[in-house]
């Protein structure tokens, strides 16, 4: 239903139900690329993982200000990251506490045995600036629903509460904000996409400033899931909170309501 509704498809679309089955052939392969992602450590990334764009991200970390990495769940997001710290970049990723800690504990494991840092979102934000002192690339996935925020962006024609924690950070810090997607090939290689850094545009107070660019970040996101929806997580509730209604119904009430 998100799908269809994201991208305005029939249920009834023959493409549709192309895109959904292979959603799910998306969702079989990722559990045995996460079993097999250990193996890196003993064969070379390349014959699995291909970059395009790396000297983005090389120049944004020679400037000394770190680096904020705006990613998504859009294929096999826990590949690129273990490809960006087995290619030299000192990495930390900000990531969302799992309900199941077992669960949890397994795949911080598994992710710091690749010489990633990992903060847990709801921990000090000393941490992060931190790490961008220490001239680290900071992984933001900006996809998910955030519980705390009051930015509701539009996403795929809809509000999506969203974190501002990249555009907060990029203002008082002046790290790059670095665009990186990773989808899966034809041939099973994995292509890290790297992109050229984000400005970053002010408006009228800071408030508004926050929300222009969390609403650019999160149309580049939607950008490159749209060039691959079949490698989305649509199973995750991005559409959701209590004060969905009452953002649709207020946008719908004011004449001014545009997004730029």
């Amino acid at each position: 239903e998100q799908m269809s509704r994201a991208l305005k498809m029939s249920p009834s679309d023959r493409e549709l139900k192309r895109l959904v089955r292979a959603n799910f052939v998306h969702y079989g392969l990722l559990v045995v690329e996460f079993l097999r992602i250990r193996l890196l450590k003993t064969s070379p990334p390349e014959s699995t993982v291909q970059f395009e764009g790396e000297h983005h991200l090389r120049d944004a970390l020679a400037k000394a200000n770190g680096a904020l990495i705006l990613s998504a769940h859009l294929g096999n997001y826990d590949l690129s990251v273990v490809g960006l710290a087995l290619r030299g970049f000192p990495v930390m990723i900000v990531s969302k506490p799992l309900k199941l800690k077992a669960i949890e504990r397994f795949w911080m494991e598994e992710r710091s045995g690749f010489g990633l840092e990992i903060s847990l979102n709801h921990e000090s934000i000393r941490d992060i600036l931190k790490a961008l002192r220490d001239g680290k690339a900071v992984v933001f996935v900006l996809d998910q629903y955030a519980s705390s925020e009051q930015i509701w962006p539009e996403f795929f024609g809809r509000p999506a509460s969203t974190l501002s924690a990249p555009a907060i950070l990029t203002q008082r810090t002046g790290a790059p904000v670095i665009p990186i997607f990773t989808h899966r090939g034809t041939d099973g290689t994995h292509v890290i996409e790297i992109h050229k850094a984000l400005p970053f545009e002010e408006r009228g107070s800071r408030d508004q400033t926050i929300e222009h660019n969390t609403q650019r970040y999160t149309a580049v996101i939607e950008a490159a899931i749209r060039q691959y929806p079949e490698q989305w997580t649509w199973i995750h509730k991005r559409w959701k909170g209590p004060q969905l209604d009452r953002t649709l119904q207020k946008r719908s009430m004011d004449p001014t309501n545009t997004q730029d």
